[in-house]
């Protein structure tokens, strides 16, 4: 881009201003969950050659789009191939098995990690040798069935809609339970940047792995469990609050209010499906030593219009309000949103994988992928937010970035039906250009 001093400035033409003397969050990164679902189509499903092209596009720079956040089930999520958790005592299906009462492993003697090992953490190990600055975060969907008041891994019973709960006598057996996995995953060559420790813990899903953990529990489990097992394995894994919906900022800000909790919490885990993204300013106001990540956020057949406008233009929206990260969910599904064993069946991945032919499946971006991809291919790691302005009276929005190496990279969407002519300024300077209608483009520059 060639930045002059010519004024144009009386014309009538849409200025985004860029200012890097402003800088806000570091960048964590942008991606998605290699699921149960996802590690098994890159398998089980595709040529070792195909599986190899697919992690180019997705996580190289010179190749693809370097996404550089992956949220990892830890157990099955509802897109796996079957149930399962790490320390199973009756036997998973495409059913969830209950483990019956009084069965119990608070030794964890049967936790084992073989289930990740056949083919989960080998794509992850993939990946990171493509980009070995992703960051990886485990997530728990539930813990095993024999930990929770229910016996089953599933989040409530169907029949009589009651939510399943962590077991008050199980907190040390669940915190060493993802002691352990942190530490089988770091063994197995794949660092962990951070964890939560329930998937949308206000939701009880009474079809797939789930639990109900209110915030009082989750504050207690922290301070007089998982923070004690962190400290005593010396482990330094970033630990979130929440993963749930921008609409109970209550529930962090009630973890908080325990000092213990508090201490431990790297900051706050957000989904997208219900509330604004301007909570998470409000949440940085309030605890601005506590950093905020946008953690699910699920494209799928429910969308309607134009999904790329309305996707990019939440990716810009999070990261202007603070988001370290914005990670869409599962990397890749089938052609028919799976394999799924419960939940969602209607999901979109940034790839989808045809294997209806099964001896000539195929590999396919989604529109997904561009929207992460115009902003992750761009951004090094240690990227930091800085200011710019989305110009009042247009559907323009856009949000800056500073990379390490001094380049300036700027996320631009016209939202509007109708191309957009504008300018960008920055150090005094300013450059045209023309954005058509319903485009995101990115604008990378050195000063």
């Amino acid at each position: 881009m060639h930045f002059s001093t010519n004024s144009t400035a009386k014309l009538p033409i849409p200025l985004i201003t860029v200012d890097d003397a402003q800088r806000f969050q570091e960048i964590d990164g942008f991606g998605a969950s290699l699921t149960d679902a996802a590690a098994w189509l890159f398998a089980k499903k595709l040529t070792p050659a195909q599986t190899d092209a697919a992690f180019k596009m997705l996580f190289s720079r010179k190749d693809g789009i370097a996404l550089s956040f992956l949220r990892q089930p830890v157990g099955s999520s509802d897109l796996a191939v079957t149930f399962y958790s790490l320390d199973d005592l009756c036997e998973q299906a495409a059913k969830a098995c209950t483990t019956p009462a009084g069965v119990t492993d608070h030794n964890l003697d049967h936790y084992s990690l073989q289930h990740d090992q056949e083919y989960i953490l080998p794509q992850l190990k993939k990946a990171l040798a493509i980009n070995p600055s992703i960051h990886v975060m485990l997530t728990p969907w539930s813990p095993p069935g024999w930990m929770k008041s229910s016996g089953t891994m599933l989040g409530s019973n169907a029949e009589t809609k009651e939510p399943s709960s962590l077991r008050p006598d199980a907190y040390p057996a669940f915190a060493n339970y993802l002691v352990k996995t942190v530490q089988g995953y770091q063994a197995a060559g794949v660092p962990v940047y951070a964890l939560s420790v329930q998937n949308e813990p206000l939701y009880a899903p009474p079809t797939y792995s789930g639990m109900q953990m209110l915030a009082t529990e989750q504050a207690t489990f922290f301070a007089d469990a998982l923070g004690p097992a962190l400290s005593a394995a010396h482990l330094n894994a970033k630990v979130m609050a929440y993963d749930h919906n921008w609409d109970r900022p209550d529930y962090p800000e009630t973890v908080f209010k325990n000092p213990k909790a508090y201490a431990l919490s790297a900051g706050t885990a957000w989904h997208h499906y219900g509330g604004s993204p301007s909570i998470m300013t409000k949440n940085h106001e309030e605890f601005p030593q506590k950093d905020q990540w946008v953690t699910e956020s699920s494209g799928g057949v429910w969308q309607k219009g134009n999904v790329l406008v309305e996707e990019a233009a939440e990716l810009i929206a999070v990261t202007r309000n603070w988001a370290k990260s914005y990670v869409l969910w599962a990397l890749a599904t089938d052609q028919n949103h799976g394999p799924f064993v419960g939940g969602c069946g209607t999901c979109r991945g940034l790839v989808t994988i045809d294997v209806s032919a099964p001896e000539r499946a195929t590999v396919k971006p989604e529109l997904d992928y561009y929207v992460l991809g115009h902003a992750s291919k761009f951004l090094l790691p240690g990227a930091v937010r800085i200011a710019s302005n989305e110009p009042a009276g247009t559907e323009l929005k856009d949000v800056a970035f500073r990379n390490p190496n001094g380049t300036v990279v700027l996320y631009t969407l016209n939202a509007g039906t109708k191309g957009q002519d504008l300018r960008i300024e920055f150090h005094g300077k300013t450059v045209a250009t023309t954005l058509p209608a319903g485009a995101v483009a990115t604008y990378v520059w050195k000063p």
